[in-house]
């Protein structure tokens, strides 16, 4: 395919480089049914009202929590369209 193909009308060249909706460090509140899988296991839901720090990789976003139960740091990766689909639901609150 040429440049000329990959050109949109106004000139520019198009990439695929998503824009990024958040800071590379930050915290949020679970305030909903946000579930993730360990590996190859079963679905496991963040409890309600836990909050998380979540750090920004490439494709993914890291939550780390304390589990209050046994009182353990635990660590998942959520996809970011999977994370920002819980944003937007309201699953997940942003920090200020």
């Amino acid at each position: 395919m040429s440049d000329q193909n990959n050109q949109q009308a106004s000139g520019q060249v198009e990439t695929a480089i998503e824009v990024q909706r958040f800071p590379d460090h930050f915290k949020a509140l679970v305030q909903g049914k946000v579930q993730h899988r360990a590996g190859d296991g079963p679905l496991e839901e963040i409890p309600v009202g836990t909050e998380v720090q979540v750090d920004t990789a490439i494709a993914s976003y890291v939550l780390s929590w304390i589990d209050p139960e046994d009182d353990q740091p635990e660590t998942v990766t959520l996809a970011k369209r999977e994370f920002e689909h819980y944003v937007d639901n309201g699953d997940l609150k942003i920090g200020e």
